[in-house]
């Protein structure tokens, strides 16, 4: 069956905390070979970076198809919007030379969204991956003019596409809030977690290559620069508890670079990590802080507990809400004064707290499978197969 992606503003091969990539490129390189596996032959159109259109191919059955359009340096969600109408152009000279019949189109995020409607495809199948109302409306964002564009263009998807898929029910009912459209046409997928968490590297090992003294307690943050991860507070709730617990506690930022002025004494900067060398770093670490204002899944956490590590959360949110009613970690009331800071004092200070959550994190993380997200999407697809239709 031949399936084509639209996957425009990243390319799923990309790092996440390079560029635009994140938590949708994990997802990506974790799908496409699975479908592959259910007899999927996927084309995945992304922008490129040259003058002319370049194909890989990073897994049996899966080419990536890479269209140029030009985007302005540094890159940014703007001038990836400006490229678009350039993008859209290739795509349809591109689905005019007719090489390949697709079968099913399905595409993630809003701008690949636009890209496939604009292309004269409806996706079959859509993940928003965020949706800026929520997105705004936790993280304070202001509205400005692509927040306002693509609040309109997230409108157009949720009446035009044929399928919405979220990534759990807290994210569906989100989401049918904001968009009544989405009602009767959206479905629950949730993510996979990669067995290299489930077993990760030996703890020492991890910690002597970080620097990490044997006796410290490791928070370890792990985000992508985006103002709703709110690094900024969860380190300002790192100094202020180090100040009074001592000097044992240490924090690990990691997926972004921080300017050395704002990390306090014990806190450090490892910059972007790839993904392959994640599981090291949860070895490392005594807890994960995952702060995040808003996430539609959130696949820090998901990692975290698999690997056998607690996790902060704020008390909204999937996280928030499976976290409290199963364990598997600690959640907070971000607008309380030392909300965040409370609950990493308790995971710090509770050895007993600590390996109950890491246990039931463990058993939280083991209903979530790539085998099982990859067979439910190829259900889907295989549901919805037919030519795209022309618009």
């Amino acid at each position: 069956m031949n399936h084509l992606l639209f996957s425009y503003h990243t390319c799923p091969m990309e790092e996440p905390g390079v560029g635009l990539s994140g938590g949708m490129n994990v997802f990506l390189r974790s799908l496409l070979p699975g479908l592959a596996a259910h007899g999927f032959r996927t084309d995945v159109l992304t922008r490129g970076k040259g003058t002319g259109v370049e194909i890989t191919r990073p897994f049996p059955g899966v080419r990536i198809v890479h269209l140029p359009c030009g985007w302005r340096v540094p890159v940014s969600r703007e001038s990836a919007w400006d490229a678009l109408p350039r993008f859209v152009r290739k795509a349809r000279e591109l689905l005019a030379a007719g090489r390949t019949a697709y079968d099913v189109v399905s595409a993630h995020y809003w701008m690949s969204g636009i890209a496939s409607l604009e292309s004269g495809l409806r996706p079959a199948a859509f993940a928003y991956h965020t949706i800026e109302a929520r997105k705004a409306g936790s993280a304070g964002t202001p509205p400005q003019a692509l927040p306002a564009i693509r609040r309109e263009a997230e409108k157009r998807l949720a009446r035009e596409v044929s399928r919405v898929v979220c990534f759990s029910e807290d994210d569906l009912a989100g989401t049918r809030e904001i968009f009544p459209a989405v009602a009767g046409k959206g479905t629950v997928i949730p993510p996979g977690v990669d067995d290299a968490f489930r077993n990760p590297p030996p703890r020492a090992g991890a910690r002597q290559k970080r620097g990490i003294p044997a006796g410290a307690f490791l928070f370890l943050l792990a985000a992508r620069e985006d103002p709703g991860k709110n690094v900024v507070s969860a380190i300002e709730a790192f100094r202020a508890l180090r100040a009074e617990e001592g000097n044992r506690l240490r924090l690990l930022v990691a997926g972004q670079k921080l300017p050395a002025a704002l990390l306090p004494e014990g806190a450090a900067c490892a910059g972007p990590v790839p993904h392959a060398e994640m599981p090291a770093l949860f070895s490392a670490a005594d807890a994960v802080l995952c702060p995040s204002s808003y996430e539609s899944f959130g696949l820090v956490p998901l990692e975290a507990m698999a690997a056998g590590k607690p996790v902060i959360v704020p008390r909204a949110g999937f996280w928030g809400e499976t976290i409290r009613s199963e364990g598997g970690g600690v959640t907070y009331a971000p607008k309380a004064k030392t909300g965040l800071a409370g609950a990493m004092r308790a995971v710090c200070l509770e050895e007993t707290l600590r390996a109950r959550l890491a246990e039931e994190g463990k058993r939280i993380a083991a209903r979530f499978t790539w085998e099982r997200c990859t067979s439910l999407w190829a259900r889907l697809l295989s549901s919805a197969a037919r030519p795209g239709s022309p618009r």
